[in-house]
């Protein structure tokens, strides 16, 4: 009996250690998983694909040495163009899904996409090197208060030319625009034109209507918002654009097609009075011409005291609050605006002005570019006067349709000049 009752207690105790052992083993698989989970979560993904809209293709040097240096967001640029970046852009804004990581857009429209709300709030990021950048530039950033955008660039008027064809014809630095034109009659006589013009105009055309009224010292708006009426400023830039195109020194062209470039290769086209950051397109479009070109200030109007540049505008990079990347992108706006190497960077990529006031006293800016004959276009930038770029958009679509109608035959500049007033005045409420 008592043997029975041994074995028994023996069996039990048996089996309560083996339940043990086993409760052991549970618990510390349990907490084998948890630290295997613990460890995964922590662990930080490397080379996060990030998606950046813009239409400058020539930024992609910039971005493949961001992405060499670090081994947090591998940034993969989409090129398309800015207008269907904007709209695009809205529309994944509004449905909260399909934006990019990161996108940019022209300083002059920025605010369209700023007052959304949708936007990552960057003035965080950018206050300590604010004082870097002129307010004219952060105020177009600005919404409310808080700056949604970095600018690493603005963008000047110059004048690009064919050194070689100059010389050869005797025309010499271009001092005034009617020496500029009467230059253009020379070529015109050769087969050469002196500038090509955005026929049909759209947006591009507009804005280079913008850009030599402001080396006019003119404007659309009154520093206050109000459309300018009998806009005599407006009106001249007019004449003077259908004139170069009437009489035949001027080429109409769509820009940016294999037709546009293939005049500049052809050497039929040989000047350009065009914003800074074209000369990066000039050396990407026609490599083969380097050392043939050089670059040369905007002349002075010759009604005018001042010799003054306009702005073609400057570009803005800014993150959809949207983003899962946004914490690692805004990193690279950061390095591209605010740091000497990344204002360096973008200048050698898309060949644009430093925003940074602070990055342009660097003696790297003062280095003169082989393709331009060893010219330095940031030494050949005038001044310019203040240009309010209220609802933007708008006032781009209406001008580019108007100038269309005016480059047809169907109105004069006067009429233009007339209609384009009228029409920001009814779509804008100013």
């Amino acid at each position: 009996m008592r043997r029975a009752i041994s074995a028994t207690l023996a069996l039990v105790m048996l089996f309560t250690m083996v339940l043990a052992g086993c409760g052991n083993t549970v618990d510390n698989a349990n907490n084998s998983s948890a630290q295997t989970s613990s460890s995964t979560a922590g662990t930080e993904v490397k080379n996060e694909k990030a998606v950046f809209w813009t239409w400058l293709s020539t930024q992609q040097p910039a971005i493949d040495k961001y992405n060499s240096m670090q081994d947090e967001v591998k940034i993969e640029l989409v090129q398309m163009s800015h207008t269907d970046i904007a709209q695009k852009l809205l529309i994944a804004l509004a449905s909260g899904t399909g934006a990019p990581d990161m996108f940019q857009q022209p300083q002059r429209t920025f605010s369209n996409i700023s007052k959304t709300g949708k936007l990552m709030d960057m003035t965080p990021y950018i206050q300590d090197s604010i004082n870097k950048f002129s307010p004219a530039v952060t105020g177009l950033l600005t919404y409310e208060g808080k700056i949604y955008g970095m600018a690493p660039d603005v963008s000047p008027g110059v004048i690009w030319y064919r050194k070689d064809v100059f010389e050869q014809n005797g025309i010499g630095e271009i001092k005034t625009w009617n020496e500029f034109l009467a230059a253009g009659e020379k070529l015109k006589e050769k087969g050469l034109y002196i500038m090509p013009v955005f026929n049909p105009a759209g947006t591009w055309g507009a804005n280079e209507i913008a850009m030599f009224m402001q080396s006019r010292g003119g404007n659309f708006f009154t520093e206050d918002g109000k459309v300018i009426k009998n806009n005599t400023e407006l009106e001249f830039t007019l004449n003077w654009f259908n004139d170069a195109l009437k009489n035949g020194i001027a080429e109409g062209l769509t820009f940016f097609t294999p037709e546009f470039w293939g005049e500049f290769k052809a050497s039929k086209i040989v000047a350009w009075p065009m914003n800074i950051a074209e000369g990066a397109n000039i050396k990407k479009n026609a490599p083969e011409l380097s050392g043939k070109w050089d670059v040369m200030p905007f002349p002075k109007w010759d009604d005018k005291t001042e010799t003054l540049t306009g702005y073609w505008g400057g570009t803005a990079i800014a993150i959809p609050e949207m983003s899962p990347v946004k914490e690692k992108v805004v990193k690279y706006a950061q390095w591209l605006c605010t740091t000497n190497e990344g204002q360096q960077a973008m200048y050698t990529s898309w060949g644009s002005v430093p925003s940074n006031n602070e990055a342009l006293k660097d003696s790297f800016f003062s280095k003169g570019d082989e393709y331009f004959s060893g010219s330095n276009p940031l030494e050949k930038i005038n001044d310019v006067k203040p240009f309010y770029y209220y609802d933007f958009s708008k006032v781009e679509a209406i001008v580019g349709e108007q100038v269309d109608l005016m480059f047809s035959g169907k109105q004069d500049a006067a009429a233009t000049a007339r209609n384009i007033e009228n029409s920001i005045a009814s779509a804008t409420g100013r």
